[in-house]
């Protein structure tokens, strides 16, 4: 087993940077999110009882996490690397709740969405393994 080509391990660092960085800019972005005074989020429209619209978001917000982390980490095991993305996924879901909880921002700790969260990053492991392997050799960087 050689070595990859010089120029794909040199091309692949700066793309894992990047996917690094986007994974960081989304955890900040679902932080703000997360701990911002109720009044500056913007409201979601109400289904009804049956279909909560802000569960949905939660599910949505959590399984792209997931997916991103998924595409920063890198381990040579696909579950290994699904399941440490939806943990750490679900994991930064959990204390985001804590976090409204305590914060004093007019948010509350609730449960419910942090199963929501963990929910979503469970989808998002599993969503990043159903990923056909030529759409994640373009995403992922080569490893070394």
């Amino acid at each position: 087993m050689g070595h990859p080509p010089k120029s794909a391990t040199a091309t692949s660092y700066p793309r894992l940077r990047v996917q690094r960085y986007v994974c960081l800019a989304y955890a900040a972005l679902l932080t703000y999110v997360s701990l911002a005074p109720g009044q500056r989020i913007p409201g979601i429209f109400d289904w009804g009882r049956l279909f909560s619209p802000d569960k949905v978001a939660h599910f949505g917000a959590y399984a792209i996490f997931a997916v991103l982390l998924s595409f920063s980490i890198r381990t040579t095991s696909r579950w290994k690397l699904a399941v440490t993305a939806a943990a750490a996924a679900a994991l930064f879901g959990a204390i985001m709740e804590v976090l409204q909880g305590i914060a004093g921002t007019g948010r509350d700790f609730d449960p419910v969405d942090m199963v929501a969260n963990l929910i979503g990053a469970i989808l998002g492991g599993a969503f990043y393994l159903a990923l056909p392997q030529s759409m994640k050799q373009y995403f992922t960087a080569v490893k070394s």
